[in-house]
């Protein structure tokens, strides 16, 4: 496979750190989370950060969608023009299916891309147990949807899939996970919740990914950029449909995870 310098990027590092100055911070979701109506959220947010096209013209849930969907397609024509190798596009493309991109990042010789990988298997295998337990699926069942190639080896979760959420903590006391763990499981047990399950696990890839700031050359910077993005996304189409549906504020906030600023 053709490599690249890692010195090819100055031009597209630089421009991430430009856009990084137009991403929404989670005080403006927050702040736009507490208003009356769709149009008045979003004023805040698109006050706050860089988007295509103006507050008027998202009113109903299908403006919503297309709106992203072309927030989206931009995201993606500007990742292909930054990243200069063609399997890189196809790990950020393919980063929703972590197993998939993981070999190719692996081959690729990108340690950072590939821990990130990494640990959304895990944490998407922790969430999957935790659905699993709570429906009361069948340990084969469980077998059958779990991801191979993170850093937890599978078999503590299957080994484990009797015990309690709080025995199996113990477990994963020397993991990445163990302080996300146990603030998302004491939620499930006494609210039966995954909202702080969710928000907490995306909170774990988000404080990885800043750490692509620190990064001055190389794809690490663009790659940690769109997905720092896509989580501005998820929040604006949590947000709209939160507002649509008439969510209490209260309960839109607590789904409100960090942000890549």
């Amino acid at each position: 496979m053709n490599r690249v310098s890692r010195l090819d990027y100055a031009y597209a590092v630089g421009r991430v750190r430009a856009l990084e100055n137009y991403l929404v911070a989670k005080p403006s979701f927050l702040e736009a989370a507490e208003e009356k109506d769709l149009p008045s959220s979003l004023k805040i947010i698109f006050d706050a950060g860089q988007f295509l096209q103006g507050k008027d013209e998202i009113l109903n849930s299908q403006q919503l969608d297309d709106f992203l969907y072309k927030e989206e397609s931009s995201l993606w024509a500007l990742a292909s023009s930054l990243l200069h190798e063609k399997g890189i596009e196809r790990i950020v493309l393919g980063v929703d299916n972590p197993a998939e991109a993981l070999d190719l990042s692996q081959e690729m010789k990108l340690p950072f891309i590939t821990a990130y990988l990494r640990h959304k298997i895990d944490l998407g295998n922790l969430k999957i147990f935790c659905r699993a337990k709570y429906l009361e699926l069948s340990l084969e069942r469980l077998e059958g949807l779990l991801s191979k190639g993170g850093f937890l080896d599978v078999n503590i979760l299957l080994e484990h899939f009797d015990l309690s959420y709080g025995e199996i903590g113990e477990k994963l006391r020397t993991s990445a996970y163990y302080a996300a763990w146990i603030q998302a499981t004491d939620e499930l047990v006494e609210k039966e919740t995954f909202v702080v399950l969710e928000r907490e696990f995306e909170n774990f890839l988000i404080a990885y990914l800043k750490k692509a700031k620190y990064i001055v050359f190389g794809p690490e910077p663009v790659f940690a950029y769109v997905q720092g993005k896509k989580r501005e996304l998820q929040l604006l189409r949590l947000l709209g449909v939160g507002k649509l549906n008439e969510i209490p504020s209260e309960m839109l906030k607590q789904r409100i995870g960090e942000t890549y600023v």
